[in-house]
């Protein structure tokens, strides 16, 4: 029973809300016991529900910030930086990510980079996106910028995982995964990262229901992690369609042998494997395979991630009157995006 104590206390420092100290783990109460598992609890929520509106000159500025970013050959990433911090002063809080990871990892110049990105986090956090909780926990994990405090980096993950951030239930399921009597949150806070589109979710909630004989689940993780990029899972929904046999418990799913499937789905994992550089997603797996008892619809081979990719223009290169514009409104240096001196 002590060892279990010491578990839950366990759970309690990596999902509550608050650090609480305690004397010992002797000294705990039937009140402790009940509070630990109430706040093992998880309910889903999904982040989109908690993300503010971004308005059209953020989005101009996001896309060709990232457009600099992902374009092949050299890059200029202090021009990168400007368009990530004039859409971040715009409002756009997917660049404000961008934004303080770049400048933490050394690529972005800036004249204080530890201070920079965690005011970047920071304002992330007062304006409520589950992300903003998220680069905090992770920030007070390394000790970057902040002190280094484990409970409450656990605090601010689980805080994010709470608000729907899907990184964030991933890794607080992670470590759920060692905690006894946790295995329902664990596949609770997996799911709902995978109905996200959490590939590694989904893979982990499919292989933990597929132990458990629960292999209706299991397909549906493994379609939406497959859905999400996930090359690994495609081969395993592969494997499954072969019809392996019970004691083959790797990629048994209790599954009729289907050659079309298999196909497919091998054809899937190929094509993840091969643009995998490109994190390529398969947003129209249920019309190439959906899952049975639905019947297989003609496939003609092609991948609708990838004609949409080939067929999408160059982002449009922002123009300097609305940049000039932007500047002068939130007191920015127009050719760096940073605050001009007061």
């Amino acid at each position: 029973m002590e060892m279990f104590i010491r578990l839950v206390f366990l759970a309690i420092l990596i999902t509550s809300l608050c650090a609480c100290e305690k004397e010992g783990h002797d000294s705990v109460t039937d009140e402790d016991m009940a509070k630990a598992m109430e706040r093992l609890s998880f309910v889903c929520t999904h982040e989109a529900d908690h993300l503010p509106a971004i308005s059209e000159d953020a989005q101009v500025l996001y896309r060709y910030a990232l457009f600099l970013e992902s374009k092949k050959g050299a890059k200029d990433y202090q021009q990168i930086g400007r368009y990530y911090r004039l859409a971040y002063a715009a409002g756009n809080y997917k660049a404000a990510t961008n934004l303080h990871n770049l400048i933490s990892q050394g690529a972005v110049d800036s004249g204080n980079r530890s201070k920079e990105a965690i005011d970047i986090v920071e304002h992330l956090i007062a304006q409520g996106v589950p992300g903003g909780f998220y680069d905090m926990g992770h920030y007070l994990e390394t000790g970057y910028g902040v002190k280094r405090d484990i409970p409450d980096s656990r605090a601010y993950l689980r805080k994010a995982a709470d608000l729907g951030n899907p990184d964030a239930q991933y890794y607080i399921a992670e470590l759920l995964n060692k905690v006894p009597n946790a295995a329902e949150t664990m596949q609770s806070m997996y799911k709902c990262a995978m109905e996200q589109g959490h590939s590694m979710a989904g893979r982990r909630f499919a292989s933990y229901a597929s132990v458990t004989n629960a292999y209706q689940d299991a397909l549906v993780g493994y379609q939406l992690s497959t859905k999400g990029g996930d090359n690994t899972s495609a081969r395993l929904l592969a494997r499954g369609f072969e019809g392996p046999e019970p004691s083959d418990e790797f990629y048994y799913l209790a599954l009729d042998k289907d050659e079309e499937r298999v196909a497919r789905y091998d054809k899937i994992s190929d094509f993840l494997v091969h643009h995998e550089h490109l994190g390529p997603k398969v947003p129209d797996i249920d019309q190439i395979v959906p899952l049975p008892p639905a019947k297989l619809p003609a496939w003609d081979a092609t991948f609708e991630w990838l004609k949409k990719r080939e067929s999408t223009p160059p982002a449009e290169k922002p123009s300097e009157e609305m940049i000039r514009t932007l500047s002068q409104e939130k007191g920015l240096d127009p050719e760096t995006g940073l605050p001009l001196p007061k």
